[in-house]
């Protein structure tokens, strides 16, 4: 998604993007250019958004999800805002098909602010309008034979509401590495049938780099099935993960589903493939668990494997690969899918629990 970017005040100065660690923001003579307040309300179109409704309820979701940082930035989000408009002093998100407005892109964080000098550097964000393009296909489901990254037909609202509205925390866009910030529909947790959007390990630590760190110890393990591909431009690409053989070389698959479903012989030595995040405040290293399952939710409760450790710190995204042996007694010709949780013992006490664990669907030969 593009932005546009305009200045509210003053003449613009030593403007620049700044990007130090794993993402990227505005810097006025070299400060970062951010919200002067931790906490920023946005209003909801009482048309796009009603109170209650699908998209309503998505959009909240949305928001919660871009607050699950450690930061001490939050937003809030009103509903029942009856008149919409661009530069207009308030914060606001709206569906449209002006093309003055979308700019023929499928969603835009529109933002002004200021960079200038009057006896002293004066820079910060002054408002941000985010909009989502009518025409766009998109599905407040996170079912994901719904969705793009799943081969469905819709674009996930949630991944693209999270990435609008971690631009309206100050974020620009990311193209190495696996990053909210890039291609944000395939920036997707799934474990089970549902998918689930997150802001992600790039964008936690962009709004402490932002913001600083909260007070709170708000810790967040994670894993997923996908992982950096390249760049299309500003933004990132994506890709699942992948399984592979002892020698590191990619197993013979076929899609099911929507999924990659891997070959496997019975007794084979593989590597897993899948990508750990810190989306918390402190580094950890935590014991890390593998399974076999007869579905695609891994539990506890399915087949211990193996176990290990692993440690995620909060800057960049952790894609490994682990050692493991299919079991010699699984039944041929029958689908599995092994998959790891991370902090499979709950050592860590976690604002959100639900991401630690992912998989790779496989078919026994």
């Amino acid at each position: 998604m593009k932005k546009l970017l305009l200045t509210s005040l003053g003449l613009v100065m030593t403007l620049s993007a700044m990007s130090a660690s794993a993402v990227g923001w505005r810097t006025c003579d070299g400060n970062k250019i951010k919200w002067d307040s931790n906490t920023v309300t946005f209003r909801a179109s009482n048309v796009s958004f009603p109170a209650g409704s699908a998209f309503g309820n998505s959009l909240q979701t949305s928001i919660n999800r871009v607050n699950d940082n450690p930061s001490n930035f939050n937003f809030s989000l009103l509903f029942g805002d009856t008149s919409v408009k661009r530069d207009n002093g308030q914060n606001e998100t709206w569906f449209t098909s002006d093309p003055d407005v979308h700019g023929g892109a499928p969603a835009r964080a529109l933002t002004w602010y200021h960079c200038y000098w009057a006896f002293g550097w004066h820079y910060g964000i002054d408002e941000v309008d985010v909009v989502f393009n009518t025409a766009e296909t998109y599905t407040t489901s996170m079912n994901k034979t719904s969705l793009w990254a799943f081969g469905g037909s819709a674009r996930p609202f949630e991944t693209t509401a999270v990435h609008e509205f971690a631009h309206a925390m100050g974020l620009l866009h990311e193209n190495r590495w696996y990053s909210i910030m890039g291609s944000d529909w395939t920036h997707i947790h799934a474990n089970g049938d549902t998918a689930r959007s997150y802001l992600g390990e790039d964008g936690a630590e962009g709004s402490v780099i932002l913001y600083g760190t909260q007070a709170s110890a708000m810790e967040d393990l994670s894993l997923t099935n996908f992982k950096y591909l390249g760049k299309d431009g500003e933004y990132s690409t994506h890709q699942p993960t992948q399984l592979f053989n002892s020698a590191g070389s990619v197993l013979s698959w076929f899609t099911d589903a929507g999924e990659r479903r891997y070959r496997v012989n019975k007794g084979q030595s593989v590597q897993l493939e899948l990508t750990g995040e810190n989306n918390g405040k402190t580094t950890q290293t935590v014991k890390i668990a593998y399974y076999i399952s007869s579905n695609n939710l891994i539990s506890t409760a399915d087949r211990l494997i193996a176990t290990g450790t692993v440690t995620l710190s909060r800057n960049q995204p952790a894609t490994f690969k682990s050692n493991l042996v299919i079991p010699a007694d699984l039944t041929s010709g029958t689908n599995y899918w092994v998959g790891a949780i991370v902090d499979y013992d709950n050592a860590v006490t976690e604002t959100v629990s639900v991401n630690n664990a992912s998989y790779l669907p496989i078919r026994v030969n």
